[in-house]
């Protein structure tokens, strides 16, 4: 019977600590590996810029994005699982950083790209904050949803994959 308890509460706390994030509006779903080169071409990126992603999850797109393009990358998670194993892979990798926490208390100012992969409703709640933080030639790129009444700088859709909508972020401040 004790074993049985403990198995259930174990696997209730993997659970809740993997999908931490869904409560708020970052759910789980890792950028297909493939997509990589696309996000980097989108972004126009090049060695010196600093790349951030916000929900970074495992933090595969950002240790490929630094080998294979020279910028520094830094990960926001508040999923503690995914945190501690991309802390721990970032360790290996010296243009990674990633953080713990809600990335609404981290300051975006020094962030050439913001990726963020969140559900359709967050865009909405961050568009401030990128207004207010991020340099004047900086960039946002947002996979499946776009803002809403915002036109995309450009569009990469791709037939029956995922679209990227790229912004500028004075195309947030109008």
């Amino acid at each position: 019977m004790e074993f049985e308890f403990f198995l259930i509460l174990f696997l209730i706390l993997i659970i809740t600590t993997v999908f931490t994030g869904s409560f708020y509006n970052a759910i789980w779903i890792p950028t297909k590996k493939k997509d990589y080169d696309r996000i980097a071409r989108l972004s126009n990126l090049k060695p010196g810029m600093v790349f951030c992603d916000l929900g970074s999850g495992n933090g595969n797109m950002l240790f490929y994005l630094s080998k294979n393009y020279g910028v520094e990358c830094i990960g926001i998670e508040i999923s503690p699982f995914w945190y501690f194993y991309s802390k721990i892979k970032s360790l290996f990798y010296k243009k990674v950083k990633i953080i713990y926490g809600n990335f609404n208390k981290y300051n975006l100012s020094g962030v050439d790209v913001v990726y963020i992969f969140l559900t359709d409703k967050a865009p909405k709640k961050l568009k401030e904050k990128l207004v207010k933080e991020l340099k004047e030639n900086s960039k946002i790129i947002l996979p499946c949803w776009s803002f809403k009444n915002i036109k995309p700088t450009k569009i990469n859709k791709k037939n029956k994959e995922v679209s990227y909508y790229l912004y500028n972020k004075t195309a947030l401040s109008k």
